[in-house]
């Protein structure tokens, strides 16, 4: 057998021919591009994302100023046509927008869906497009709601001034003929505007002005916030399909937190063990100490012992 092996090393030394040597700083090494798999649908499910979410951020600045114009509106008595020429523009702008962001982010919840089917529900690709149709989903429902609010509140404003305009007038308006007056639409202010007749006057003249503009203001503002209202009823929708996963979401959570506690328990146990264990280590390298010593001690005294009686003896 060792012979064998000799003959095999000489072989391989007989067989080896070593190459032309080579000057690594004069070799030209090519380079690859490396390209990680979906990085191009991560990119632009990424890009879309921030790009709605920017959009976001510029209608909420137009949902406040739209807020601050019916501030004004309610609170001034002069320019009260410009106000409200204002406030129509920015509401109009706001509920275009709106509608196109919606439909962005219907969008890329089908994307999401698609990449989900396509590629798995735990890939990356899929998570991350969930997360980001979440997450703008959320943002959407929170700035129509500031701006269904502000609608809201310039909707009664109008109600209370066509209402105190009226009783000026020495007619009393109840709620519910108001939302049938609204309802009608031009007919309604054909209606309340016999309603109104009284004998000449200036004031009486600025009265029926007054009423008439909160009149129409008021009917394209319900027609607005019917528009609102459905968009409401589409997001709703969404939030119902999303509350399984929500709930699945929640209840992970809770699991996390049941373990957590566990661990801080198990953690615990084992500093206790810890700390019990080096007591025990402690104890027992001091006894070793002590008992090392006292054989020391005892050694030296046999020793002494021994070197007296040897004295004695000579």
């Amino acid at each position: 057998m060792l012979e064998r092996l000799q003959t095999l090393s000489e072989e391989e030394d007989y067989d080896f021919e070593p190459g032309p040597e080579y000057d690594v700083d004069k070799v030209s090494l090519t380079q690859y591009a490396v390209v990680f798999e979906n990085s191009s649908a991560i990119d632009d499910i990424l890009k879309e994302a921030h790009s709605i979410h920017k959009e976001l951020s510029l209608l909420h600045l137009e949902v406040e100023r739209l807020s601050a114009h019916n501030e004004r509106f309610s609170t001034s008595v002069r320019h009260l046509t410009l106000l409200k020429r204002d406030s129509d523009c920015i509401a109009r702008g706001i509920q275009q927008r709106g509608e196109a962001l919606y439909i962005r982010i219907q969008a890329l919840g089908k994307e999401s869906s698609q990449l989900e089917q396509k590629e798995s529900q735990n890939s990356a690709v899929s998570r991350i497009a969930q997360v980001q149709y979440e997450t703008l989903t959320c943002v959407f429902n929170s700035v129509m709601s500031d701006y269904n609010m502000s609608e809201e509140k310039q909707r009664i404003t109008c109600r209370k001034r066509i209402q105190r305009q009226a009783s000026i007038l020495g007619t009393e308006i109840t709620d519910e003929q108001l939302d049938v007056l609204v309802h009608k639409g031009g007919e309604g202010w054909v209606e309340l505007s016999q309603s109104l007749q009284t004998e000449g006057g200036r004031s009486s003249r600025w009265a029926m002005c007054e009423i008439k503009g909160q009149h129409k203001e008021l009917v394209e503002l319900e027609a607005r916030l019917k528009e609102v209202h459905q968009l409401f009823v589409d997001m709703a929708t969404l939030v119902e399909e999303q509350g399984c996963m929500l709930n699945n979401i929640e209840a992970n959570v809770c699991r996390t937190q049941d373990y957590t506690k566990q661990i801080n328990v198990h953690i615990t146990r084992a500093l206790n063990e810890c700390v019990c264990v080096c007591v025990c280590v402690c104890v027992c390298v001091c006894v070793g100490v002590c008992v090392c010593v006292c054989v020391c001690v005892c050694v030296c005294v046999c020793v002494c012992v021994f070197v007296c009686e040897s004295d004695l003896d000579l």
